[in-house]
C-alpha cells in the first residue's frame, strides 16, 4: 500500500462501529439496564409473584431491544452506505460440526466454571432465570440467542472486522461479548464461545449461524440445569472423578482443535470470498 492509499485509508470514515465506539455500546446498554430496572423493579416489587415468568422474560428482552434499535438507527444514520443486519445463508455440510464445536465448548466451560465457584446469590439469580416453566426456556434459549447476536454479531463484530484484521475484531468482539453479561463469574466462558461465534461469522457472514451456536449453547445447559438443579460441575452431574474430569477436558479442547482445522480447510475450498478488512491495523 502506498503512501496516497495510506492516507486515503486514514480519512476515510470508519464503519460503525470501532472498538471506542463498541465501548460506547456496552456503556449505553449498562445506562439502558438501570434506567429501565429501576421502575420496573417497583412495579414488580408491588405486584410480588405475579406475572414472574413473564416479566423476567420482559425485562431481559426490552434493555436490549432498544440498545439494538439504537445502535441500528446510529448506523444508519452516520453511516448510509453500510449494509444492514443480513441473515445470510450457511453451508449446511458444516452445521454437524458447529453443533459439535458448540457441546465441546459447553463441556470445557462447565470445567472452567468449576475453578472458580460463583457466589451463592448468583447461582440463585441464574437458577431463578432458568426458572422451571417456559418462560425461562424462551429466555434464555431463544431471546438471549436472537438479541445478543443481533447486537454482538450483527452489529459490533461485523463492523469491527470493516475496520481491523480478522482475530483482532474477533477477540474484541469477544471481550465485549464477556462484559456485556455483567458478570465477572461468566466472563470467560462467555469469552471463549464469543471466540467461537466470531470466527464462523467471519468465515460465513451467517448471523443465523451464530443464534443456532448460542442456542444449541443455552439451550443445552439449560435443560442440564433441570436435570440437576444443584449440579455445578462433570463431578455434581455425572460423578465423575478428576482423572474423568481431566480426560473429558482435554478431549473436548482436542475436538475444538480438530474443528478448527476442519474449517480452515473446508473455507479454503471454499468458492465464496472471505471479504477482508479495509483497514490495515
Amino acid at each position: 500500500m502506498n503512501t496516497q492509499q495510506q492516507e486515503a485509508v486514514k480519512t476515510e470514515k470508519m464503519a460503525y462501529p470501532s472498538i471506542k465506539q463498541s465501548w460506547g455500546i456496552i456503556g449505553i446498554l449498562l445506562l439502558v439496564m438501570i434506567g429501565y430496572s429501576i421502575p420496573v423493579g417497583l412495579i414488580q416489587y408491588a405486584l410480588g409473584d405475579v406475572l414472574q415468568g413473564p416479566m423476567s422474560f420482559v425485562n431481559y428482552a426490552v434493555p436490549l431491544g432498544i440498545m439494538i434499535f439504537i445502535a441500528i438507527s446510529f448506523k444508519k444514520k452516520n453511516h448510509k452506505n453500510e449494509s444492514a443486519i443480513a441473515f445470510n445463508p450457511f453451508p449446511l455440510v458444516i452445521l454437524p460440526m458447529v453443533v459439535i464445536v458448540t457441546l465441546c465448548m459447553l463441556v470445557i466451560n462447565i470445567e472452567i466454571t468449576s475453578w472458580v465457584p460463583a457466589p451463592e446469590w448468583l447461582m440463585d439469580l441464574f437458577k431463578n432465570m432458568m426458572q422451571d416453566n417456559i418462560w425461562g426456556f424462551v429466555t434464555v434459549a431463544v431471546a438471549a440467542p436472537i438479541l445478543e447476536e443481533l447486537l454482538m454479531r450483527g452489529i459490533v463484530l461485523d463492523g469491527l472486522l470493516k475496520n481491523y484484521n480478522p482475530w483482532k475484531a474477533i477477540v474484541w468482539s469477544a471481550v465485549f461479548f464477556g462484559i456485556m453479561h455483567f458478570n465477572p463469574w461468566q466472563f470467560v466462558v462467555a469469552f471463549l464461545i464469543g471466540i467461537v461465534m466470531g470466527y464462523l461469522y467471519w468465515k460465513t457472514k451467517s448471523l443465523l449461524l451464530c443464534m443456532i451456536i448460542h442456542a444449541v449453547n443455552n439451550g443445552t445447559a439449560f435443560f442440564l440445569s433441570k436435570s440437576n438443579p444443584d449440579a455445578i460441575t462433570w463431578k455434581e452431574m455425572l460423578g465423575l472423578g478428576t482423572v474423568e474430569r481431566i480426560g473429558l477436558f482435554f478431549a473436548a479442547i482436542l475436538i475444538v482443535w480438530l474443528a478448527y482445522r476442519y474449517f480452515e480447510n473446508y473455507f479454503k475450498k471454499s468458492d465464496e470470498p472471505i471479504e477482508e478488512s479495509k483497514y490495515n491495523k
